[in-house]
């Protein structure tokens, strides 16, 4: 149903299968993001759920939003309805366990993020902030509308973490270690530039081909 975000009138639907949305405009808006990882790409979100990776029977249930301006894609993300907390890399079972032992509900909850994917990105797709904006209001309203505990937006973009803050949702404060690749051109050109002592470690660790 149409909803108004500012001037602009957007037509929000909720999607339970992602091969629900156009994969090429979903792709085209993914190309116009901060951070366009690609496992946010079409056709690996619809593989984790043609594979019954993240379906319902799974704890995954997808509710997918999307926001259009007549036939164009503005804004969309990847929502799932979860019952447990697997699968994420980001952990909450301290917040569930404060819920049970309070006499509270915890699951269903919202997820924003890619199924077993601990890789930062952008989850809000959208052409620009206040599309961005109206995406995640329509993600609040629907978790408000189904009585959710919570919805969590996980691993972020910069633009994604301005858009919540905004929203006034709180921020959690996590770590991942990233390696970069300065210019090594195989793992043994790698060792070579350690000392011997880290090097006996790092071979002793290596699998063949890994």
């Amino acid at each position: 149903m149409p909803r108004h975000n500012g001037p602009v009138n957007y037509v929000i639907r909720v999607h339970s299968s992602p091969l629900a949305i156009d994969p090429t405009q979903w792709d085209g808006l993914l190309a116009q993001q901060d951070a366009p990882s690609p496992f946010m790409r079409h056709a690996y979100l619809a593989a984790m759920h043609a594979s019954g990776s993240a379906t319902a029977d799974t704890g995954w249930q997808p509710q997918f939003v999307s926001l259009w301006r007549e036939e164009q894609l503005v804004a969309a993300c990847p929502l799932y309805l979860k019952s447990h907390s697997y699968g994420e890399y980001v952990f909450d079972w301290a917040w569930a366990n404060a819920y049970e032992q309070h006499g509270l509900r915890y699951y269903p909850k919202a997820l924003c993020a890619v199924p077993f994917t601990p890789v930062p990105g952008s989850r809000l797709l959208a052409t620009d902030g206040a599309a961005r904006q109206a995406l995640l209001q329509a993600v609040q309203t629907l978790c408000e509308e189904k009585n959710l505990s919570s919805c969590h937006v996980l691993l972020p973009s910069d633009a994604d973490r301005t858009a919540c803050d905004a929203q006034g949702w709180m921020a959690r404060q996590s770590v991942q270690f990233h390696w970069h690749n300065p210019g090594f051109a195989s793992f043994e050109a790698f060792l070579s530039g350690l000392s011997q002592d880290k090097r006996k470690k790092n071979q002793a660790g290596a699998t063949p081909g890994g």
